[in-house]
């Protein structure tokens, strides 16, 4: 079986092996494949590490944001939905996926129409893998995880509607290769959206701004469209869940 019969097929494989077009084998388990290349550093094993340890209790603690920003991220969440093409089946594409809120969230607000989405999710970490497989699977809701490099996606061009990242890029140390991958795989007039913590101009320099910036630093970061491809068109920045977030959202 090649790789992209993996992709598009209906049903999981719970265990196995599959050859890549180029005659690589690549293991399935847990219904989680790895294709992770080129295998990781020293440095970043070690923060993988870290994410598989946290991986159990990161909801929770992301919770913590809901009191203390005053806001409902997962209802937030929810919005999502927006960027959906109306009518027609959806390849969609959360990359670094985490826990699958993003996924648990469209299924709350689309419901019925969750038939058309074909979800894929992609993320490093086996431990948040392992959550999203635990969690996708209490709600009867399949989605394809793959365990992979968000610098190196182990998926073909010109493939997703829609691609998705919520919470990360502000630490990532190579910005301008994750977005650009989001774009190459994207189709042509595809969506790509990225949300991450960045307060608005509007509240940055009043008491409430000053204050959460200075519990944490990530929340003073900017969006950074200087690291955008020069293909991307349609650019677009807003601020959402209180003016806590920015939300690029382009096209290819």
């Amino acid at each position: 079986m090649h790789l992209t019969e993996v992709l598009e097929q209906e049903e999981s494989i719970v265990t196995g092996v599959v050859t890549c077009e180029k005659g690589h084998l690549w293991y399935i388990e847990n219904s989680i494949i790895d294709l992770l290349y080129p295998p990781l550093r020293e440095e970043d094993r070690k923060w993988v590490a870290e994410y598989n340890r946290m991986a159990k209790d990161y909801d929770e603690a992301v919770k913590n944001y809901d009191d203390w920003l005053q806001i409902d991220m997962m209802k937030e969440r929810e919005h999502l939905a927006q960027f959906l093409p109306n009518t027609g089946h959806i390849n969609i594409l959360d990359a670094s996926i985490g826990t699958g809120a993003n996924f648990i969230a469209l299924e709350n607000t689309l419901q019925d129409q969750v038939s058309r989405l074909s979800m894929h999710g992609l993320d490093v970490s086996d431990g948040m893998l392992e959550v999203c497989r635990s969690k996708f699977e209490s709600v009867d809701l399949y989605v394809n995880l793959v365990r992979g490099n968000i610098f190196n996606m182990p998926f073909r061009s010109n493939y997703f509607h829609i691609v998705v990242h919520t919470g990360g890029l502000n630490t990532f140390s190579e910005k301008e290769r994750f977005l650009q991958e989001m774009l190459r795989v994207a189709v042509n007039e595809g969506t790509i959206v990225v949300i991450d913590e960045g307060i608005s101009p509007k509240i940055r320099n009043e008491e409430r701004g000053r204050s959460i910036i200075e519990e944490n630093s990530l929340f003073g970061t900017r969006p950074p469209l200087e690291c955008l491809p020069e293909a991307a068109r349609d650019v677009e920045v807003d601020y959402i869940m209180n003016d806590t977030f920015y939300r690029i959202v382009f096209k290819k």
